[in-house]
């Protein structure tokens, strides 16, 4: 199994940061979005948020500089790369809280930016350098998903004499979707699962492996899902199982499956944070549990499990003072060999503005927050989303931080004083080790 799934080298333009030049650059996104597959309407909001940036950057850079921006194909999205310097760039209208006021000429400026960040699907910001900016839009192909299909008409199982276990063709996946969500809850599998032919392109992309059990009869009876999270860590999904009565370890078979797919790559784990009933916990160790709530607002606790596949050699993380505790008790619980450094503030220049993206599961009401950039007003942006939350009546709300990234630890104390526990590090999930925090019942 080969982590370097994208083998798509995408397409290049390189032009003058110049009025002159953005029809060049609206027109090669929006072209290269047609071309791998975007309908016109996704490809037009990519083409929107494109425009509005280029046109940012004319005021925020001389017309010397140089923009290349990189469209690729991953079957299920089209990802637009800006790689550019500038001297003012100022990410706040990133952040999902942000308003504009029309009185206000340095807010009507960064308009543009926000309906940026509005019309895509997922936005990352990289820093390469003190003025290197690496910008990430990621815009999805659109899917029927299963409330479009009747369920109950699906054929049901109860009889397994023998099974097998094969690679999933596309017709295997359509079906193996719409059984996931006609035999479990919305908690037991992430909301992409919802679209049966999303699931296919994720497949087809490279990005995810999939394997189902077939019966005697060849009918579909479980199944499960692996990608990587990271660059040595593998997170896989179920296993699902649509049939009752069988005395035969399909879901052993499964998750032996998935081992054995991964057993020779570079993984040094496997991580479950979607287990079910069935997934055998002899394989796994917990990594810890996170709290979730039903429609009624009644709680139930997930628990996040671990597999070692090969021995782990230890790396660096980064933490902050007040977080040190928690990990040195985790890494030992985890027998996980550590290197902890620390950052502390000793006085130099920070950014004024940090930002955040929210990824939000409007089926399972909640929310992960990841940050983008950090800045001076940590503590007042963080509680600004949580504001924003409590309005639409969101009560699970997560922080997902890398610790391979020494600035993301700055957010550590504007996350105790809103009250956010870490609960879970999932290794190497990330450039470094992730860790999990949630925001506590009062805030």
């Amino acid at each position: 199994m080969n982590n370097n799934i994208n083998k798509d080298k995408g397409i290049l333009l390189s032009i003058r940061v110049d009025p002159t030049f953005l029809p060049v650059a609206t027109s090669f996104v929006e072209n290269s979005a047609l071309a791998f597959g975007l309908n016109k309407k996704e490809a037009l909001a990519l083409t929107l948020a494109t425009e509005e940036i280029f046109l940012y950057l004319i005021k925020a850079s001389s017309t010397d500089h140089i923009i290349t921006i990189r469209c690729s194909s991953g079957i299920y999205y089209v990802k637009a790369d800006f790689l550019f310097s500038a001297n003012n760039f100022n990410m706040r209208a990133f952040n999902l809280t942000t308003t504009i006021s029309p009185h206000e000429e340095a807010s009507l400026e960064e308009m543009g930016l926000l309906i940026a960040s509005r019309s895509v699907d997922r936005l990352q910001v990289k820093q390469e350098g003190a003025q290197s900016i690496h910008l990430i839009l990621t815009k999805e192909k659109s899917y029927p998903s299963v409330d479009e299909f009747d369920l109950t008409t699906l054929p049901s199982v109860e009889n397994v004499v023998e099974f097998s276990i094969k690679s999933a063709t596309g017709e295997d996946l359509k079906l193996f979707v719409m059984l996931l969500n006609s035999h479990y809850k919305s908690f037991s599998f992430p909301k992409d699962f919802r679209f049966p032919g999303k699931v296919v392109d994720m497949v087809r992309s490279g990005e995810y492996e999939a394997v189902v059990a077939i019966d005697q009869k060849e009918r579909i009876i479980g199944g499960t899902l692996w990608h990587w999270l990271g660059s040595k860590t593998v997170e896989c999904f179920g296993p699902y199982i649509f049939t009752q009565g069988s005395d035969l370890s399909i879901a052993e078979r499964l998750i032996e499956e998935c081992i054995k797919a991964i057993a020779k790559s570079d993984a040094v784990g496997l991580i479950n944070r979607y287990p079910t009933l069935e997934l055998p916990k002899d394989y796994f160790e917990p990594l810890g549990s996170l709290t979730f709530f039903t429609k009624d607002g009644s709680p139930f606790s997930i628990t996040a499990y671990f597999r070692q596949m090969q021995e782990d050699l230890g790396s660096t993380v980064w933490s902050h003072p007040a977080l040190e505790e928690f990990l040195k008790e985790e890494y030992k619980r985890l027998v996980l060999p550590r290197m902890i450094r620390l950052v502390r503030d000793q006085g130099e220049t920070k950014e004024q503005f940090s930002v955040l993206s929210a990824e939000f599961d409007r089926i399972n009401n909640f929310v992960t927050l990841r940050p983008l950039c950090s800045g001076l007003d940590s503590d007042k942006n963080i509680g600004a989303h949580l504001d924003l939350f409590k309005k639409e009546s969101l009560s699970t709300i997560f922080f997902e931080m890398d610790l391979g990234k020494s600035w993301q630890v700055e957010f550590v104390p504007a996350l105790f004083n809103h009250n956010f526990k870490p609960r879970i590090i999932l290794p190497y999930g990330g450039i470094g080790d992730i860790v999990l925090f949630q925001l506590g019942e009062k805030h």
